[in-house]
Formats: C-alpha cells, sequence, structure tokens
C-alpha cells in the first residue's frame, strides 16, 4: 500500500506508533496492513468453507438491538446517529453460526459507540471484547478520545461469515467499506478529512471465544487495510 494514512502525525515512540495505527484502523483513516495471523485458524480450511455460510442480501442497522431468546442480560448500545453501521443480516441457518455472527457485530458496535460518544465509563467494549482485541481497542479509543476525533457517515460491513468453530473457540471474517465516512472534530464537528469514494475496504479476520455467560468475545483481530480480498 503506497498511500500514507491520512491521520498519520510524528511518533516519538514504538509504542505510540502501534496505538496510532490501531486507532486509525477504527477511523476512516488507512493504516499500514497488519500480517499477523491469528493463532488456530488454518487458512486452507478456511477457504474450503462451504457456500452454506455465504451471507445473505438482507442488511440491518446498528439500531437494532441483540436476540432477548438466550436470557443473556446484555447491554443496551447506541452509536451516534452522525455514524450508520450497516450489517448484512446474520442469518446462515445455522443457530450457533448465527449467534456468533451477532456476537462479532456487537462486538463492532460496542467500540464505534465509544467513538462516536467519547464515553469510555460507561463502555461496553469489555462486555464483547476480552484479551488482546480488548487491550488493543481500549487503547485506541484513549488515543481517539485524547485527540478530539471522531467519524461519521455510513459504514458498511459485508461477507460476514464464520470461517470455523471449534468447541468454544470461532473464527470470522468480514469486509468494512468506510468510503461514505468522513473523520471529524468531536467538539466542534468541523470536517478533517472528508469521505474518500474510491477507498478500498478493509478485511478484518476475528477470533471469538465463548464465555460463561454464553457470549462469543472477541480476543483476537487481524486487519488487513484495501485488502484485495474485498
Amino acid at each position: 500500500m503506497n498511500r500514507r494514512p491520512r491521520h498519520a502525525r510524528p511518533r516519538t515512540t514504538a509504542a505510540v506508533a502501534a496505538v496510532a495505527a490501531a486507532a486509525l484502523a477504527l477511523t476512516a483513516c488507512g493504516s499500514d496492513d497488519a500480517d499477523e495471523e491469528i493463532a488456530g485458524l488454518d487458512q486452507e480450511q478456511a477457504q474450503d468453507d462451504e457456500a452454506a455460510d455465504d451471507a445473505p442480501d438482507e442488511d440491518t442497522d446498528a439500531d437494532a438491538q441483540p436476540p432477548a431468546d438466550d436470557d443473556i442480560d446484555r447491554p443496551d448500545i447506541e452509536v451516534a446517529e452522525s455514524l450508520q453501521l450497516v450489517f448484512e443480516e446474520p442469518d446462515t441457518g445455522n443457530p450457533e453460526h448465527d449467534a456468533i455472527l451477532t456476537d462479532s457485530q456487537w462486538q463492532i458496535k460496542s467500540v464505534f459507540e465509544v467513538l462516536t460518544t467519547h464515553d469510555l465509563e460507561n463502555s461496553s467494549v469489555g462486555f464483547y471484547t476480552a484479551g488482546e482485541s480488548y487491550m488493543q481497542d481500549m487503547e485506541s479509543l484513549e488515543y481517539i478520545i485524547e485527540e478530539g476525533g471522531t467519524s461519521e457517515g455510513t459504514m458498511r460491513f459485508t461477507g460476514h461469515r464464520v470461517l470455523d468453530v471449534e468447541g468454544d473457540v470461532a473464527f470470522v471474517e468480514y469486509c468494512r467499506d468506510f468510503s461514505e465516512v468522513q473523520d471529524t472534530r468531536f467538539d466542534t464537528g468541523e470536517v478533517e478529512f472528508e469521505a474518500n469514494p474510491d477507498a478500498l475496504p478493509s478485511y478484518q479476520k476475528v477470533r471469538l471465544q465463548k464465555n460463561d455467560l454464553g457470549v462469543w468475545q472477541t480476543t483476537d483481530t487481524e486487519i488487513e487495510q484495501e485488502s484485495a480480498k474485498c
């Protein structure tokens, strides 16, 4: 990838650079490809996954609530109206796969709730996220809030499907299209970077683990910006 991240800033340490790159992956800006693979995911098995898990055509937005028939006391999540998250409806015909994809989507929504409200104190990120992904997301959100940034527009998520399930561990992939998203100042609404209609989607591969409550928590995430896989 030759395009420089639009939010690139002088960085004094490798730690700050890592946090900044992860933060940019949450916003409309691009960042360097993440080459590190998630441990435990067999690439060939993922590629051979049957078409039964292919995502359908229907979409749903961030206003829909999680299913109430699993008896889990889930937190309310409200992404600011300025940013619309549009997902393909998880209807695989497999109840376990549907549950995995639903929790994966709500993990995404919990992150963007914080990004658009700057409310870390009441964050639901920890409900749907654990392990390395939790640390990365929280560091990224703290960085974005400190910088005073947010995003507005419409962000679309496609190709959301389960690659593999191994007991209480699952692997999911999806593509994120942010070509209709612009970066703005949280306090003033001033546009810092206009939406780029030519921006290529990013590809994300996620590891989830089912916790004692029955929630599929995201634990590891691999991101490829401007991915040919999308």
